[in-house]
């Protein structure tokens, strides 16, 4: 049998590559931090409760990751329950924040990784629960900064362990305990042209397999 001719072998690589693609999945972007701020102040809550605060998506986010402030970057005292609530009341994401060092500490909060939740563009609530006097959460940013596609709207506090409907205490900026970390879902080919890619492939590979083999018998 002769041997592949240059062109044949260029295209065999260029067919093979669309193959791959066509199966291959789009890469996933990395995490976003939804809450970055210039804190300029702690202190202990004053009882059960639970702080947050709310925030829209003006497009739909993947959440991955939940935290918690970390005063003194030294570890929580006590762990603690991290939720998001949609504008109704509805949990839609929650995990437990471990006391001490376990959590991954980024920028002043640890978090856990959690099965990604798809949020639809909306509005939503996040709050971290603290006990008695077990750990402190961030007051009074000088500053706000939020990532993409992510929009601050106030703090948020009540007693117990509930959604946080309204902040009772007049503080702004405030209770920055819970936070949370999320990527952007990538468009991806829908199925009928990722089928089709792969079927031209495949034909194309064939029809050129059948070519070269005619020919190596001629």
């Amino acid at each position: 049998m002769k041997p592949l001719p240059s062109t044949a072998k260029s295209l065999v690589g260029t067919l093979f590559a669309v193959a791959l693609v066509a199966w291959t999945p789009l890469q996933t972007r990395a995490d976003t931090i939804a809450l970055n701020s210039t804190i300029s102040g702690a202190q202990f809550s004053s009882g059960n409760s639970t702080k947050g605060w709310a925030f829209t998506t003006s497009s739909p986010v993947l959440v991955n990751q939940l935290g918690l402030w970390d005063q003194g970057n030294n570890g929580l005292n006590a762990s603690h329950v991290v939720s998001i609530w949609t504008s109704t009341g509805t949990l839609v994401a929650q995990t437990t924040i471990p006391s001490g060092t376990g959590a991954t500490l980024i920028d002043g909060f640890r978090y856990v990784s959690i099965t990604s939740v798809l949020l639809p563009a909306g509005s939503y609530t996040i709050g971290g629960f603290y006990g008695r006097l077990d750990d402190r959460f961030a007051i009074n940013a000088s500053t706000i900064a939020t990532g993409s596609g992510v929009t601050y709207n106030g703090s948020r506090s009540r007693g117990g362990f509930a959604i946080p409907p309204g902040n009772f205490f007049g503080n702004v900026n405030s209770y920055f305990g819970p936070n949370f970390q999320f990527t952007t879902p990538v468009a991806t080919p829908d199925s009928g042209s990722t089928w089709a890619l792969l079927l031209l492939a495949v034909t194309a590979v064939l029809g050129l397999h059948l070519l070269l083999h005619t020919r190596s018998e001629a």
